[in-house]
């Protein structure tokens, strides 16, 4: 089984094979908030900095195209296919996980 390198705000988090983003920061603290994780909401949006990945399905009121061209995805509903960095946008306010 793959896993990805996905560093965070430098810190260094493993993304198993078919994992998403969110789910590995859950595992390992990884500092990505955590919202409805279904894509509606974009707590867990996060800017890609290097690498890519594939993407399930999200709001696009979560996320608007503008800002997906740009870089932006939501951990909940992407997967790497690389490693990566990235840096979550919610970083103040709430818990981190």
């Amino acid at each position: 089984m793959e896993t990805f390198k996905i560093e965070v705000n430098g810190k260094e988090i493993l993304v198993k094979e078919n994992e998403t983003i969110l789910n590995a920061s859950i595992r390992q603290a990884g500092n990505i908030f955590v919202g409805c994780k279904g894509g509606a909401c974009g707590m867990c949006k996060i800017k890609i900095t290097t690498g890519e990945t594939v993407d399930g399905i999200y709001s696009k009121s979560a996320l608007p195209v503008e800002e997906y061209a740009t870089g932006y995805r939501l951990a909940c509903q992407s997967k790497p296919t690389t490693d990566m960095s990235i840096i979550p946008i919610r970083e103040r306010n709430k818990v981190l996980r």
